[in-house]
């Protein structure tokens, strides 16, 4: 049975808002490599969402895995992974994410 994923609106405005960044601070080839690098990190743990790091204190089954300057956030439901967020790693987790819907 295949695993997948699915990104929640709030995960794609993040990943927009990374293209837009790199593409301003780094050019278009650099903003497609970034952006590919973290779909295949998201399709990596898809099909192994035990290599995140387990993160309760943002809530229950929630994980978490870095890439390059950021970090990918998701829980595991039945069959699918749901990443609701990725967010530079400078930022404080608990504060950008109290209001997002994990599902």
């Amino acid at each position: 049975m295949s695993v997948t994923y699915y990104l929640t609106p709030d995960a794609k405005s993040d990943l927009v808002g990374i293209h837009c960044f790199t593409l301003a601070n780094w050019g278009i080839t650099q903003s497609k490599q970034y952006l590919f690098g973290i779909r295949q990190t998201i399709r990596l743990l898809a099909e192994s969402p035990s290599l995140g790091k387990s993160r309760p204190e943002i809530r229950e089954n929630v994980f978490s895995f870095p890439y390059g300057s950021h970090v990918i956030y998701y829980v595991e439901g039945k069959n699918q992974v749901v990443v609701f967020a990725v967010l530079h790693k400078s930022m404080v987790p608990f504060i950008h994410l109290i209001e997002r819907k994990f599902i």
